[in-house]
């Protein structure tokens, strides 16, 4: 992680310059071109003094909070960064990552999300524990933290993602911003 860029829109790989050598970008894209490009035009806009990260549907990138990239752990930042660029992906392939059809926990888009970040974690020595401090944020109870995490324990090994065929029809796009930066 390159903690020394301000605040501003930067290249995903300027944040993680490593990033293609993770395996966690096989989960993201499976085809070798796919992930190259997704890489090469990802961007991150750095700001804000609140939240953590989202995707921008607009413009499309990830907006980082300039707040959690200052102080965020490196692993946290990491496994948010790797969330928020397979919803890059999901974008790109027509999904409506703000779809209020389904509960936050039951939407695919975030169960896929979750499951990079989760397994990736795994991957790093992270314990149970320590996954459930990830996936704790101030919108989840411990029991959605709980149903998410069997969404994604079952789609880890080999399950279908929830409501993926209903996610694929008939969505309004719709677009939201948990926060904006100032101009």
């Amino acid at each position: 992680m390159d903690r020394s860029l301000g605040p501003g829109d930067h290249g995903f790989l300027q944040l993680l310059p490593r990033a293609g050598r993770s395996p966690a970008l096989r989960r993201i894209a499976a085809a070798a071109a796919t992930r190259a490009r997704l890489l090469t035009r990802a961007h991150v806009l750095v700001c804000g003094p609140r939240g953590y990260a989202f995707v921008d549907v607009e413009v499309p990138r990830i907006v980082l909070s300039a707040r959690y990239y200052a102080i965020g752990g490196d692993v946290d930042l990491y496994l948010d960064l790797l969330h928020e660029l397979t919803h890059l992906r999901q974008l790109g392939e027509g999904f409506d990552l703000w779809d209020d059809r389904f509960d936050y926990v039951d939407r695919p888009t975030e169960v896929e999300a979750y499951a990079v970040a989760v397994e990736e974690g795994r991957r790093l020595g992270l314990s149970q524990a320590e996954l459930l401090e990830h996936l704790r944020n101030p919108w989840m109870t411990r029991a959605d933290v709980r149903r998410l995490l069997g969404h994604v324990d079952r789609f880890l090994a080999g399950g279908p993602l929830p409501n993926l065929e209903a996610a694929l029809v008939g969505a309004a796009f719709a677009v939201r911003h948990p926060w904006r930066c100032a101009r």
